[in-house]
Parts: structure tokens; sequence; C-alpha cells
């Protein structure tokens, strides 16, 4: 590496210049709280302006993965993907309250100063006997500082950080060891076990030079006394335990080889031209890696459209040419199909002048038309949380259903005084459902406060995360209800919902809709024509949770013939399988499958949902608790295969979440998540979610919005595309050459 690149300078016939970094925290309304900040930031130096431009929105892209406790089985550890070499550590004596579980009562506090580390490693926690962890008790959240990238010869790169407490606060392990990971490419991460330094009095801002062999490294760090201290490696890859520490003297050779003395450091950070970062040190990559971190974490524009001819004869109908769509073409190599409003006195005149012979074969005809693309209001529907659009064919009409949790003023377990409801809205095209359309208006409450379940039991509040499906054919409501609280929780003390709805009472339902003698189904506009809510149960009739009862957010997914049930309980995301032909019930063991094991979804894993592209799984969920830092994650797997999506190993977890707090078309949308794939009227794909509602630090529930979904050539979906990068405007207008034959 050149001392251009050290400094940050331009590329050179070597590579790119690629910074790493972590931020000062700022503020929680900037994205920028403690646990996006202290996560390693990347920025490359700009071909074009010569500027540093980061990646990501600037939100980071490798996070320190929580460690289990000591007390943790390995049988009990299979979700945790991120931190799967991590052994268990000891943990701080601070009681065993589970935060990331009361994610549904309003504005959590979502800050690392907040949420601390509340975990006992005395012994796990009953969820073991589950072959699983709970969040914020079997895990411990981390956070890094002082990031630094280390490339090999084979191209591999090596991640050095401090390791610290959820917020920056020491944990202990600065005293002998440094945490280390590495990567292929900087898009995917393998996390190693803590470096143990033998002999160390702290380490501090670790970095590393490699040996004239390449084979070999040199690492240096800052002990507690300021000194620089250095250890050769033989292997970087596969440290282990280092020895064969040495303090070194200023005058000593070896303290030249220092990679990133801290003048240098801050140097740096002057100079950038970046705000508020704490900068780690700059390599140059190649071309190749350059591409895929673009691809992967850059932003993705229109640069071009292409419509290809369409041929038409003499008697044919214009079907094909109304049909017609235009190619949107894409910075990173991708594609995209859009409807086109073509137009209508252009084709009237083409429908007559075939009709009266004046076109010949050879002849062509051009036909101006313009790509189509909703804007969608901003907000779709206020105070609806959790929201769900599904397109449904009823009786031969096209329709399209969006049902949501009612979330006035953040209340979302008793909302509007007790006026507990499950409203559905109804239209013809998705636009039509919003509230700016008349959507709201024109609601229909399937359910009430005071309506009973299967059981017979009252349901009064909640309502939560309704969903609709597909299930054997049947149209279906999967949602969770709660009941009114008993007077003493399970370990004996008042319960101070005792007489009124309590969430922690709430288990997953199904309600389907029923149809008439001819097997018909009924208007789904009527709540008479749907049947009562069902609980979900395991195989044996017992609640999904054994724990704790409360499970939600419900999902449903199908492959290879086999159907799944995707839901939440203990903070995390579990996965079972069932019969659509009796669908209150499990017939296979629940396992869990998506744990939080990073700062920013902070406790809790809900709200998955899954959609199928070309032979993947994608399926998001969201974390961070409810509130404006609510973000969403991903995990995949394989479809068509016959893969069984109830083993944990299936599933590759992304390490930084996929979508999160940022502006979309120059405001600020906070608290992005929980959301649905759905299609529009031109088979696009769309994501409905919700953001949090916040004014001058009171929060005022959430609001659902709709976007579309754009993949990238590698296949990844992009969900905060801009209305102009989505469609340069310049490019609109489009032109379609008819052939008649």
């Amino acid at each position: 590496m050149g001392e251009d690149a050290l400094d940050g300078g331009r590329e050179s016939g070597d590579g790119v210049a690629l910074m790493c970094y972590t931020r000062h925290p700022t503020d929680r309304q900037e994205a920028n709280n403690e646990d996006v900040a202290l996560s390693m930031h990347l920025a490359l130096r700009s071909r074009a302006t010569g500027r540093w431009e980061p990646l990501n929105g600037d939100y980071g892209i490798f996070f320190a993965a929580a460690v289990p406790t000591k007390a943790v089985p390995d049988s009990a550890r299979g979700a945790c993907t991120a931190g799967a070499a991590l052994p268990g550590e000891a943990a701080p004596q601070e009681g065993g309250h589970n935060p990331g579980l009361d994610a549904h009562q309003g504005e959590g506090s979502n800050t690392a100063a907040d949420v601390d580390d509340n975990v006992d490693d005395g012994q796990a926690s009953q969820a073991a006997q589950e072959l699983a962890v709970v969040p914020g008790q079997d895990l411990i959240l981390k956070s890094l500082i002082d990031p630094f990238l280390l490339p090999l010869r084979d191209g591999t790169f090596v991640i050095l950080a401090t390791r610290t407490a959820r917020g920056g606060r020491s944990d202990g392990s600065q005293a002998d060891s440094i945490l280390t990971a590495l990567s292929p490419d900087l898009l995917t991460y393998r996390r190693l076990p803590q470096v143990h330094i033998l002999g160390a009095h702290g380490v501090h801002r670790p970095r590393a030079r490699l040996l004239d062999d390449g084979q070999g490294c040199r690492l240096y760090w800052d002990d507690d006394r300021g000194r620089l201290c250095t250890a050769t490696v033989d292997d970087p890859a596969r440290m282990g335990m280092v020895t064969g520490m040495k303090v070194l003297e200023d005058d000593d050779p070896l303290a030249q080889g220092d990679p990133l003395p801290l003048d240098r450091r801050r140097a740096l950070e002057e100079d950038c031209g970046m705000k508020g970062i704490l900068a780690g040190n700059v390599v140059l990559v190649s071309a190749d890696c350059e591409r895929g971190l673009l691809e992967r974490f850059g932003r993705i524009y229109n640069t071009g459209v292409k419509v290809d001819p369409v041929q038409v004869s003499r008697g044919d109908g214009l079907e094909s040419v109304r049909q017609a769509q235009a190619r949107l073409l894409y910075s990173d190599g991708s594609t995209a199909l859009r409807g086109v409003d073509w137009d209508q006195s252009q084709l009237d005149r083409l429908t007559s002048d075939l009709a009266q012979g004046r076109l010949n074969p050879g002849d062509t005809r051009l036909i101006g038309g313009r790509i189509r693309q909703t804007a969608y209001p901003v907000p779709f529907a206020r105070q609806r949380a959790d929201p769900s659009i599904f397109r449904w064919s009823w009786r031969g009409r096209r329709l399209f259903m969006f049902i949501a949790t009612e979330d006035a003023d953040g209340n979302c377990v008793d909302p509007l005084n007790g006026h507990t409801h499950m409203p559905l809205r109804v239209a013809d095209t998705i636009e039509g459902l919003s509230d700016q359309a008349g959507g709201h208006e024109k609601e229909v409450d399937l359910l009430r406060r005071g309506d009973r379940n299967s059981e017979g039991r009252v349901m009064t509040g909640c309502f939560w995360a309704p969903e609709i499906h597909l299930i054997g054919g049947r149209l279906s409501i999967l949602f969770m209800p709660c009941f009114d609280g008993p007077r003493t929780n399970p370990d004996g003390t008042a319960n101070d919902r005792a007489g009124k709805p309590d969430m922690w009472t709430g288990c997953c339902h199904i309600m389907q809709l029923r149809c008439d003698d001819q097997g018909r189904d009924l208007d789904p506009r009527r709540p008479e024509n749907w049947d009562s809510p069902r609980p979900i149960l395991r195989a044996e009739g017992t609640p999904l949770n054994p724990i704790q009862r409360i499970s939600l957010d419900m999902t449903v997914l199908h492959d290879t013939g086999r159907w799944y049930y995707a839901w939440q309980q203990l903070g995390s995301v579990w996965i079972a399988a069932f019969d659509p032909a009796r669908p209150d019930r499990l017939t296979s063991t629940p396992r869990q499958i998506i744990v939080p094991e990073f700062a920013w979804d902070n406790m809790i894993a809900e709200g998955p949902n899954a959609v199928v592209h070309d032979g993947r799984i994608f399926l998001i969920y969201s974390g961070s608790l409810v509130g404006i830092d609510y973000t969403t994650g991903l995990v995949t797997a394989p479809a068509g295969v016959g893969a069984d999506l109830c083993d944990p190993g299936v599933w590759k977890k992304l390490d930084y979440p996929l979508q999160k707090s940022g502006k979309y078309n120059g405001h600020w949308q906070l608290g992005t998540g929980h959301g649905m794939w759905s299609q529009d009227e031109d088979d696009t794909m769309i994501y409905v979610f919700h953001n949090a509602e916040h004014d001058q630090d009171r929060y005022l529930g959430r609001d659902s919005q709709v976007r579309r979904v754009h993949w990238s050539a590698e296949g990844m979906p992009v969900l905060d595309m801009q209305t102009d990068e989505e469609l340069d405007p310049t490019r609109a207008t489009v032109t379609l050459e008819v052939r008649v034959l």
C-alpha cells in the first residue's frame, strides 16, 4: 500500500481508495445513535470527483455480533449465525429483564444508554429447552470502535477493531484482546473469536501491516498507558493466541512501521471532508471490489429506456400494442419492466387505418406514450401500522385489500379509548386504498372489541399485525388479539393490566372467509362472512409460546409443496410447518431461525414476511423496537429445492439492515419497518411498511407507506429507490414502433 492511500489519496494503478471509520453519535432523528455510529462504515473515493462517498447511506456495514453467555448450550445457538464462532462469555450481573419483548408498547428507549446489557449468566433462560435463546438475556449486544482493514495477498480482508459494550463503554475485552473478522469482498463477513495477546496490559486502536513475505503480519496497538506495542503473527487469518509482545520505544525501528500513527489518523479526519468521523485507515481495493461495493451499497439510478417493436396484422386487435411495456436500464446493469400509458388518439387512428386497409405489410406506425409511475401518497395511511396489501380476484373482479394495526397516538394495545377494531379497506386500485383517495372513510371493521374467538373468549385489545393470505385456496387473515389481563402475573405479582387489554395474553389467530352453497367466496367486506378467529396451536394443542404465551406477527411461507408459518415470540422469529387443510395446528416443532445479534436490531426480531425471487426466499424482519430507530433486516434461503426451512442453518443473514431510516424523495422517514411484499396493477413488486410519526420528540404512532421494489443486478431488493432514480423524468416519454405484417 502506498503512502497516498494511507493519506486518502486518489486511486492509482493499484486500485481505488477505500476508507473505514466510525462516526460520532449525534441524534436519533439523523439515524445516527450509538448503535448506528459505533460500527464500521465504509467510503469510496469517487473516481469522478475525488471526494469521499459514504456507502450504505453512511449507516454502517460491519457490526459487532452479540456474544452468548457462558450458560447458553451449543444446542440453543442454532439461530446465532453472526456469532456462530464466538464462545460464551461472562455477562454483567444486572438482572434478567428482556426489553425486546416490550416492543409494541409505543416508542421504546431504543438507545444503548437506556437499554443496558441486562443479562444474568448464572443460567440460560428457559428458551434453551426449546433450543433457542432470548435476546437481552442469553445474548449480550456489542459495539465496536477503531476499525482497521488489512488486505491479504489473496484478496481477503482481515477486519480488526476494539470491541465495546453496546454504546461504546468498555466491556473488559480491551484488557488483552481485539475483535477480528474475515471478508472475501466486504459484502459478507465471518466473525472470529477474540484474539488474545499474552501479557498485554490494554489493547487499543489495533492495526496491522503485512510482512515482506506476504504470509504473516505485524500487529500494533496502544496499551493502557499509551505505549506502542507490537507482536508478529504468522497467519493473520488464523491469529489465535498472540505471543511475543514487545513494548516499543520511539527510536525503535519497528515503531517507524506503525501503519496508522495517531497523528496521521487525525490528519485524515481533518482533510477527508467528512464531518463527525473517527477514521480508521485507507486501503486500495480492486476494480471488482469497488464494483461490488457500489452495486450493493451505492445508489442505483435509471440510465436508459428501451421499447421493443410490436408486430400486428390486419384484423388483429391492438392488445399487444396496449400491453407493450418499457424496459428501464440502470447504472448497475439491472433492468425493470414498467407499463406505459399509450396515446389513445394514436391508438384509435391505428385501429381505424388497419380496419380500412390503409396500412400495408411492411408499413410502420409510431405510437407515443408515457411510462406509468404512480406516485403513492405520503403518508399512504395515517396511524395504520404493520400494513398488509393483498391483490385478489373475487368473482372475476380484481380487488386490492389493505389491512393494518390501529395505532392512534401510538396506542396499539387499547386504542381510541377502548374502541379496538380491525380496519379493512377494499378498492380497485392500490392508490384507491389511500387516505387521500378516501380509503379511511371507506374502512370496514371486520372485528371490534367485545367480539369472541372460537373458544368463546372476549377479545378486548390489540388486533395486531393482520396479514391477508390465501391458505389452501381460502382467503385468510392472520393476526394477534389480546384479552383482559388476569389479576396476577405468572410470578404472583399484581398485574397492572388486570381487567384491561393485556398484550401479554395475546397469541396468533386465524380467521377465514366463508363460501356460499356453490363454493364461491363471499364478500370479504362483510364481517359476518368471516368465521370466528381460532388460536393457532402446536400439534399437541398447546400454545405456540410455552414460556411467555405471547406470540404475534404471523406470516405464511410456501415452498416445494410445504407450508410454513413464521412469527415472533421471545423477541425472535420462529418457524414451523402446518397443513393448509387445518391451518390452526402446526405439524412440526417450532424452531427459532432469527435472533437480533446486532446493536441495530436491538433486542428484537419481528414482523417476518417472505417472497420468492430468482430461486431465493427473501424473508424480511424488523428490529430495534417500535419507534424512530425501527429498521428492517433480511435472511435468505434457497427456494424450490426442498430445503427444510425449519433448519436454522438453511438461512443466511444480512449483517446490516436492508432498510433503515433515511431521506426518501427529500424528506426524512424514520423508524421504517414491519413491511410486506405485494404487487401492483402491472405486476411490479411493491413494499408496504410503516414509519414512525414523530413531532418534537413526541411519538405519535405509525403511518403506512407504499414503495416499489427494484431488484439489483446481483439480485438484491432495493427498498429505498427514489422516484427520479427509478425513472429519470427526461426519459418518461417513449415511442413504440408498430410494424404491420
